[in-house]
């Protein structure tokens, strides 16, 4: 009988597993024994008899006691915290979820441009103040504007990206991205181009939204320079991970209006300390990691879990980018 191990465990319980998913595998997959502890002390103590981990119960530190450890399977995009030099040195399989929250993290992102079009985050500061702001939102810069005709650089396109520029195109935006390996073929942009032309890309973007992987090549990759390079009216949107862009040099830019707002979902540190400019700057808007949090993209993750153990059980690696139409998972909300 195979084990596998379920542990998505966060502080956050919007990304933890509903416990309807694992009793369906549970359910569903009688040659299958699942478990799911609570405490990841209980995960170490599982460890060394499962072959299947779904979630993040596997750590540097506790690696080598999963003696019989095949294959692990998580449901984010970023596999970061497992790129440990044991692991990547084993014969574990590592997949992840990717595209899973795509479709949800495009359109967040096109509703926060949208926004700042449209200075909606504005209008709804005046709301809470009961204050009636028509001539100021039309005097005061930046003006109101349009998404059509406009253009935005995409720092990333794997499938995030990809699912932004295909939204944004159909809104009649011109569409740029910077990518480790451009393809000949640009689409869904109108252009692709390497990572050596980012500094083109800025200056050429009303919007910048980043949308890359957290890697050592990336870490930091938004800075001053960078900063500096924008026109005084962009927005940056950090679609990515915190440590993608270097805050101080953001909050400075923004305070001093070097450019002209930014759409945050994702943070150096989560939550932000209480004292951070990020949280009270008027042309900030924070949103607090949920854009790609959809009940759709919780069960596509499931559904990849279903297809994966499918494949293994038949002996064969697992891959994330099945596509599998059904399954026997309730969708309408219900208490985990």
């Amino acid at each position: 009988m195979l084990k596998l191990l379920e542990f998505v465990r966060h502080e956050d319980q919007i990304w933890n597993l509903p416990a309807r998913y694992t009793q369906a595998l549970a359910r569903d997959f009688p040659q299958v024994e699942v478990s799911s502890p609570a405490t990841r002390e209980e995960a170490d103590a599982r460890l060394p008899e499962c072959e299947v981990v779904f979630g993040w119960a596997i750590q540097k530190r506790n690696f080598g006691l999963a003696k019989r450890l095949r294959w692990i399977h998580v449901a984010a995009a970023s596999v970061t915290p497992l790129m440990f030099p044991e692991l990547i040195e084993s014969p574990v399989v590592v997949t992840n979820g990717r595209g899973t929250h795509s479709e949800s993290m495009a359109e967040h992102t096109i509703g926060v441009l949208l926004m700042y079009v449209r200075k909606l985050h504005l209008a709804r500061d005046a709301q809470a103040r009961g204050a009636w702001i028509a001539e100021s939102l039309w005097r005061d810069p930046p003006p109101f504007g349009r998404l059509a005709g406009s253009t935005l650089g995409l720092v990333g396109f794997g499938s995030i990206g990809q699912a932004i520029a295909e939204k944004a195109r159909a809104l009649g935006v011109r569409v740029l991205a910077v990518r480790r390996h451009p393809a000949p073929d640009p689409a869904p942009a109108h252009e692709q181009w390497g990572v050596e032309r980012l500094h083109e890309l800025i200056e050429r973007s009303d919007w910048i939204v980043l949308a890359p992987p957290l890697t050592a090549e990336t870490r930091g990759m938004i800075g001053s320079a960078e900063l500096d390079r924008m026109k005084t009216t962009a927005l940056l949107v950090n679609a990515a991970r915190g440590p993608v862009v270097d805050e101080s040099a953001l909050i400075a830019a923004l305070q001093t209006g070097r450019i002209a707002g930014a759409g945050l979902d994702a943070f150096t540190k989560e939550p932000p300390d209480p004292d951070s400019a990020l949280w009270h700057l008027p042309n900030v808007v924070v949103t607090p990691h949920i854009g790609g949090s959809t009940r759709e993209a919780m069960t596509r993750v499931a559904v990849q879990t279903v297809k994966n153990i499918f494949t293994i059980l038949e002996g064969e690696t697992p891959n994330p980018r099945f596509v599998v139409t059904e399954m026997k998972i309730p969708t309408s909300p219900q208490p985990s």
